[in-house]
C-alpha cells in the first residue's frame, strides 16, 4: 500500500516537471493517505508486517513512532568577468503532523558574465536523512555564457512504517543550449531565501553570502540545514 502510494507520487511530480504545482498535488495526496491508513489501515494488517524492506507498527507495538527528518540544501553560483550577475534563491520547510513529517525544498542557482573571462558556473545539492522516502531532482542548463542549477525535493518520514533501507529516487539531468544572455553593467551577487520548520523539537540553520568585486567576479551561496524530531 505505501508503495503503491508512493508511485503515485512520483507519477504526480513527474507529470507536473516537479513544479510548485505537482508539489502541492503530492503533499495533498499524502497528508489524504496517512489519515487513511491512521483510520483504518492498522485493522487490515494485523501481523505488522508487509514486506522484506518495511514493517508495519500495529497497536501491540506501540501504535506508531515518532517521525524524524534531518534536511539540508544548498549550492552556489559563480561568475567571472567584467559584467556579471550570480544569484541563490532557496526555499525549504519541514512540517511535522499527527501522523507523518513532511520535508520540501527547492533552490535555484545562476550565474552570468559578459566580458573579460565571461565564465559561469553552478551548483546545487540535496542530503535528506531520518526519512522514509526521498524524492530529489536536479537539472542543470548551460548557456554560451551562463548556467542554472535547479534542486527540488520531497521527503516523508511515515509514523506507522519502519524502513530498513529508505527509498531514495534522486533523477538528476543536464543539457546545454546555444543562447546568451545579455547581462546588465556592473557585478551583482544576491541571495534569497525561505525556511520554516514546523512542529516540535525543532532546529533551522542557514548560511548564505553574497559578494561582488568589480569588474572581475560575482558569487552567491546558501547551505540550510533543518531538522525535526
Amino acid at each position: 500500500m505505501y508503495f503503491s502510494a508512493l508511485a503515485r507520487v512520483g507519477k504526480i511530480l513527474d507529470r507536473g516537471n516537479w513544479s510548485d504545482r505537482a508539489f502541492e498535488r503530492a503533499l495533498d495526496f499524502l497528508e489524504k493517505f496517512v489519515e487513511r491508513v491512521a483510520d483504518g489501515g492498522r485493522n487490515s494488517h494485523p501481523k505488522g508486517h508487509w514486506g522484506d524492506r518495511d514493517s508495519y507498527r500495529n497497536d501491540d507495538q506501540g501504535d506508531q513512532h515518532e517521525t524524524s527528518i534531518e534536511m539540508e540544501i544548498g549550492g552556489t553560483a559563480e561568475a567571472l568577468g567584467e559584467h556579471t550577475l550570480a544569484s541563490a534563491e532557496l526555499q525549504a520547510e519541514i512540517t511535522d503532523t499527527e501522523h507523518a513529517s513532511f520535508a520540501i525544498g527547492s533552490g535555484t542557482f545562476s550565474a552570468a558574465a559578459e566580458g573579460g573571462a565571461q565564465y559561469a558556473t553552478t551548483d546545487a545539492f540535496c542530503d535528506v536523512d531520518g526519512a522514509d522516502f526521498v524524492f530529489a531532482s536536479t537539472k542543470t542548463v548551460t548557456g554560451k555564457n551562463w548556467e542554472t542549477t535547479t534542486t527540488r525535493v520531497f521527503a516523508v518520514d511515515f509514523a506507522y512504517l519502519d524502513m530498513r533501507n529508505p527509498l531514495v529516487i534522486t533523477p538528476e539531468c543536464s543539457y546545454r543550449v546555444g543562447s546568451y544572455k545579455n547581462v546588465a553593467d556592473g557585478n551583482v551577487a544576491s541571495v534569497d531565501f525561505d525556511v520554516n520548520v514546523s512542529g516540535e523539537h525543532t532546529n533551522a540553520e542557514v548560511q548564505a553570502g553574497a559578494l561582488a568585486i568589480e569588474d572581475i567576479y560575482s558569487g552567491s551561496s546558501i547551505d540550510a540545514t533543518l531538522a525535526i524530531g
